[in-house]
């Protein structure tokens, strides 16, 4: 099987890094060719790479001309690799946190799967020196996608996959629309929409040693965002959920010209506010759990105090998100604000209440799970004020 096994690295900037970790992908399997993928790296990546591979031929470099992101480094490396003849492709990171001792167990495990993932989130698998609120967020991020998206996956956004050559084909590079962090959820998807067997391994993700990240500061509000691009029916539109065929039928196209009608407006606006939502959720639960929980606060002031940050956060975003189609003349305010804030004060009612029940009438492993339940029970009618009073077109 290693004869055919082709590792794709994407490189900026990663001096540091590749040599060592080209040694031991070479260690681990010996049989193995790689591809080093490299944006035009400042730090003279490149040129080391070049170095070595005129004294290994199973060495190879691909080299574009500036930077163009992960996700188009690895689609670069799959469209290369196929038109190479191989027969699996492993996607792997040049910061050593995906650990190359795995790749033996991948190999074997590629023999009855389609699709081999390096999983953080099975038994026995894990992330090591990452502060407390980043492996919270890495969980809820994964969990949120497969719950939203009704994926099995449990590491859906993980980067650490060994593909088939027929599994990409029958994806079809050329229908991934995503980039950046949602990448790796849109090909994990279309892998499961396709009825592709996937296999899970245990992986310890550790934290980068060496280098700085690459990752953008708002990939993980670009990936919620994306995931209900994916789930949304307008998805296919948007070639998320399209076969290569279908993206150059003449329905599609019609279906490009036509554009959205009112229903889907709402149904989009619905969607924006619902996300921005859940960002404030994510900043309320967060500050609620750690006052709560941690510090053993008074639960009542505490979500009142979780209100006020949560929804001034809200209102912005939806000023300039969610109803930007009706607020992109105006600028935000303080009586804008005020109002926003006083529009869902019905909600806070229905969020305390909710709260309030849950916690005194059942045994909860965290008090934060009743305030989640009071935050979606109040939701709806936050979108129905914001929309018809708040943020409503003006004539």
């Amino acid at each position: 099987m290693d004869e055919s096994l082709l590792v794709i690295i994407p490189t900026y900037n990663e001096l540091e890094n590749i040599v060592p970790l080209i040694e031991a992908v070479f260690a681990h399997a010996p049989q193995a060719h790689i591809l080093v993928v490299d944006d035009n790296s400042p730090d003279g990546t490149a040129t080391t790479v070049e170095a070595i591979a005129r004294e290994n031929s199973s060495l190879h470099i691909l080299k574009r001309p500036g930077k163009q992101g992960v996700a188009s480094a690895f689609l670069a490396g799959f469209s290369w690799g196929i038109n190479n003849g191989y027969e699996i492709l492993l996607a792997m990171d040049a910061d050593f946190s995906h650990d190359p001792k795995y790749i033996p167990a991948m190999l074997k495990e590629v023999e009855n799967a389609d699709l081999v993932i390096g999983s953080r989130n099975v038994k026995g698998g894990g992330i090591t020196n990452r502060s407390f609120i980043r492996n919270i967020l890495t969980k809820w991020g994964s969990l949120y996608c497969r719950l939203i998206l009704k994926c099995p996956v449990k590491d859906i956004t993980g980067g650490y996959n060994m593909w088939r050559k027929t599994t990409l084909e029958k994806i079809g590079l050329e229908s991934v629309v995503s980039r950046g962090y949602s990448f790796q959820i849109e090909m994990k998807y279309k892998a499961h929409r396709r009825q592709c067997s996937i296999a899970e391994i245990p992986i310890i993700f550790p934290n980068r040693a060496k280098g700085q990240s690459k990752m953008a500061g708002n990939f993980l509000l670009k990936a919620l965002m994306d995931v209900w691009k994916m789930k949304n029916p307008a998805a296919k539109r948007a070639g998320y959920l399209r076969s290569p065929e279908e993206l150059h039928s003449p329905d599609y196209s019609r279906a490009v010209r036509l554009g959205t009608n009112k229903k889907s407006r709402l149904i989009i606006e619905l969607l924006k506010f619902c996300i921005t939502g859940g960002l404030g959720t994510i900043t309320n639960l967060l500050i609620f759990f750690l006052l709560v929980d941690f510090l053993k606060l008074w639960e009542i002031p505490v979500s009142v105090i979780c209100f006020i940050v949560a929804g001034t956060q809200n209102y912005f975003l939806n000023h300039l998100w969610s109803f930007r189609e009706y607020t992109d003349k105006t600028r935000v305010s303080v009586k804008k604000w005020l109002m926003f804030l006083s529009g869902s004060l019905f909600g806070l009612g229905i969020n305390i209440t909710v709260m309030y029940l849950l916690v005194t009438n059942f045994e909860l492993p965290y008090k934060f799970i009743a305030q989640a339940c009071g935050i979606i029970a109040g939701m709806a009618v936050n979108f129905i004020i914001a929309k018809l009073i708040i943020f409503r077109r003006r004539h």
